[in-house]
């Protein structure tokens, strides 16, 4: 089976899992700390920024809200309506007048 990913989807989860690794690997110094003990992040932290961009970038580039559909962005159609005919009366054809 196939799963075909849209280019500008792909991008948006390697951004994202890329700022993610960056948050980790990469840490903010605490003034006063020492640099040599801080060696990596928080792991939590790595995984929250890389959803928040993965998140922000799908809101900005348009994706995910259902305007491009497999096919072709047709509405679906409605479903058959069922006509009632009652049984207990006569056709109106031998009506008597």
């Amino acid at each position: 089976m196939n799963l075909y990913i849209d280019p500008v989807n792909g991008l948006i989860v390697v951004v994202g899992l890329f700022v993610g690794y960056a948050v980790y690997r990469f840490p903010l110094t605490t003034p006063g700390g020492s640099a040599s003990l801080n060696k990596q992040g928080d792991l939590s932290g790595g995984i929250a920024a890389a959803a928040a961009a993965i998140v922000i970038l799908a809101f900005l580039f348009g994706r995910g809200d259902g305007t491009a559909n497999q096919d072709g962005g047709n509405s679906p159609t409605p479903v058959a309506t069922v006509h009632e005919t009652r049984i207990d009366s006569p056709p109106p054809s031998s009506v008597a007048k």
